[in-house]
This record gives C-alpha cells, structure tokens and sequence, in this order.
C-alpha cells in the first residue's frame, strides 16, 4: 500500500481512518456543539472546503496524490463508508442529543451516537470527505476530461455531479442553521399566539409573527368492532379481529358470534332510562360514535343486544359484554386527516388565512408551518393544534441542487451515452 498509483486499497483506508479518528473524538469530545456551525462559521467553512477541492484538481495534473483524490476509486471509498452511516441512521431513530443528557439515557445506541448521527464527529468527517472528493472528481473532468464526450453528455455528466456537490455543500453548511419551534395554540384564546418553544426544551420564546386558530377538522376512519376478554387484550391474542363498520345495516360474524350492525350515530350521546341505556343525536361538542349491536351466539343460540361507543372526552367507552369471559367495544377511532383553519400576522400588517395539514404547511416570511399535533384527548373535538415552525435559509439552494439532478436524471435517457476514443 501506499506506492503509486493508489487503488482501492488506499481508496476504503483514508475513509476508514478518518472514521476511526472521529469515533475516537466523539468519546473524547461529545458531539458537534450547536455554535460550531454557525453562520458566518459555517459559510466559511464551506468554502474553505470548495476551494481545496478546486486546488486538488488543478494540481492533478503535476501530482499523483492529487490525482488520487479526484478518481472515481477516491470517490468510491468514501461515498461507500458514509453511505453506510447514513444507513445505520436510517434504522436507528433519531432524537435531539440534549434529550440524552436531561433524560439520562445511556444505552448502547445512545453511547455510540447512532440515535443522534448529525451531530457526530465521525459522520461530519466522512461527509467532509465525501464531499471534497466529488468536488474535486467534477472539477478535474471538466477541467481536462471533457472532451471525452460530446456536448449534451458533458451537460448531463454537468448537471447530475454539480447538482448532487450543490445539495450536499447547501446541506452541510445549513444544518446547524436552521430554526425549529413548537407553537401551541387554543382556538379559545382572547388573542393570537406569538410564543414559541424550542424543539426539546421548555423557555419561551416570542417570534415575529402570531398564529391564531380559526377551526380544527379531523376525519376518521369508519369505526370498528372489535372482541377483548376480562384483561382487556384483543381476541385473539396474537392477532386480534377486527370489523370496519362501512355501511348500516351490516352483518359479520366471528367464531360462533353473529353481529349484526342496526344503527350508527356518528354524533351520539348516551340516555340512560329505568331499565337500558340508548344512543340519541347529539351534534354537539362531545359527541360520539354510537353503535346499536345486536350479538347472537349461533351455537347456544344466546342473544344480547346494545349500544356500544369508544367515547370521548365527555362521554365514556361502553362495550357489549357477550359473556364472563368476552366483551365487544369500540376501539379508538383513527384519523385520517386534520387539519387548522388559521390566520398569521405579522407586526408590519401583513396577514395571510390559510388551512394547514398534515403535509401541507404553510410558507409565510421565510418560515415553513407545520400541522404536528393537537389535543388527543379531546379528538375531533379538539380545540387546540400544535405547530412545527421551521426556516431553512439554505433550503433554496438544496432545491437547484436537485433540480439539476432530476434534469441530469432525465438527459441519461434522451441522450446516447457512448463515449469518444480519448486522444493520446
């Protein structure tokens, strides 16, 4: 190893000692403070690394160290050792590391840093060498290699290398820039929410717009039936049934019970008489799914009868008990949509009334509003919505970088491929 020309040996060593160098720095050093990439840090940083990549590929042609690092055997090993992080994290569930020290966790996955990856020394390094050997590799074509290739494919090879070195370089230094805040607001409040709080911690923090809450929608999946014994476990035990309740009336069947689906009230109440209970019409906050079950055992021929509910934040669950051992409920419904009718306003006057949903935020003066969470107590009913407020300023440069990909992506199918006999 180490005589020239270097090969792939040396291309899988420098990465793998640059890996070892960072596992060592992390337990040495802890992760990546927050302050370490911040602007102007950052933008410095990064083109620092640009023009080192710059300088490998004009010193290509004088030195063959440097013509190491812009040859696709370079670019090989180190894209191949941070992939295989970025696959580690892809398994792993990914936390904000100042839980780890508030919570007390220490556990293996904790220890090593593979719950929190982005803010690892040995991840920052690879990806430091992952980009300075793409930057180099595409300069050094362009520089003396591209008349290898006619014109549309020089574009193609262009778009696809410049477009990934731009999303990669705009990723990197943005990471540590950009701003998350958890906003809480109440329909019922006398005025907007200005306050905001950090991603994992409890201060408050005013931002320079308020959000105000109009309505809260949700829709739900039909309700189901569903068979629990004297513990509460779905029946059976290793892979509960379960009914969607479509259309009424309906009929199912399970084992030796026949159920019979007879009436459905999505906004029902209980009213208890002398001698049962029934559901009415109840269109009002509170309200629940009431469903009128009429169970028979067709074996011992036992029949029962009933309203059954998941309930709500008003109004308690109710199952139909079939026998000592088996009862039928409701489980909670799920959603499958909701969204917040909201206003914004910002101090200058500026106000914008929109609907936010889950995948689709709200862009208002740099920030991207997210529908996160509501109050899951209250359901449907919900009277108030969270938001996730983020603002990426090096977003935009991110998206040229994968436009230019998804162009490059689509000049490999139109243009032929075929390389010209280099010129010795």
């Amino acid at each position: 190893m180490w005589s020239q020309p270097w090969g792939y040996r040396e291309a899988f060593a420098i990465p793998s000692g640059l890996l070892i160098l960072g596992i060592v720095s992390h337990f040495a050093l802890g992760v990546i403070p927050d302050y370490a990439f911040s602007y102007p840090q950052n933008l410095i940083g990064g083109l620092l690394l640009t023009a080192l990549s710059v300088a490998v590929a004009l010193l290509a042609k004088r030195y063959a160290t440097a013509r190491f690092f812009c040859s696709y055997k370079a670019a090989i090993g180190s894209m191949s050792l941070w992939c295989a992080v970025i696959v580690i994290m892809g398994l792993t569930r990914q936390i904000d590391p100042t839980l780890i020290q508030a919570h007390g966790l220490h556990s293996f996955v904790h220890w090593t840093g593979w719950s929190h990856i982005l803010s690892t020394r040995y991840f920052l390094l690879l990806y430091l060498y992952a980009l300075f050997t793409l930057g180099a590799a595409t300069l050094h074509y362009l520089l003396y290699r591209r008349k290898e290739r006619s014109h549309l494919q020089l574009l193609s090879f262009t778009l696809n290398h410049l477009g990934l070195y731009i999303a990669l370089w705009a990723g990197l230094i943005g990471a540590h820039q950009i701003e998350k805040f958890q906003m809480q607001v109440n329909s019922e409040a006398e005025y907007p929410e200005w306050r905001a709080t950090r991603s994992g911690r409890s201060e408050l923090i005013e931002m320079d717009f308020a959000i105000g809450l109009r309505k809260f929608e949700m829709e739900e999946y039909p309700p189901k039936l569903m068979l629990i014994d004297s513990a509460g476990r779905g029946l059976p035990l290793k892979r509960p049934w379960q009914y969607s309740i479509e259309t009424t009336p309906a009929t199912t069947q399970y084992a030796d019970w026949q159920f019979s689906v007879l009436e459905h009230l999505p906004f029902g109440a209980p009213v208890v008489s002398k001698d049962s209970i029934h559901f009415v019409q109840y269109g009002t906050k509170g309200a629940a799914h009431g469903v009128k079950i009429h169970a028979r055992n067709l074996k011992t021929r036992k029949e029962c009868e009933g309203w059954i509910t998941a309930g709500s934040y008003l109004i308690p669950h109710r199952g139909l008990e079939l026998d000592s051992a088996t009862t039928l409920v409701m489980p909670q419904l799920e959603a499958k949509q909701y969204r917040s009718a909201v206003f914004v306003i910002a101090p200058d006057g500026t106000k914008e009334k929109a609907s936010i949903a889950v995948n689709q935020p709200l862009r208002f003066k740099g920030w991207y509003i997210y529908q996160l969470n509501y109050d899951q107590e209250k359901g449907r009913w919900s009277n108030t919505s969270v938001f996730e407020l983020v603002r990426d300023p090096w977003l935009p440069l991110v998206y040229i970088g994968f436009a230019m990909m998804l162009l490059g992506a689509l000049c490999l199918f139109i243009i032929p491929q075929t390389q010209k006999r280099a010129r010795l």
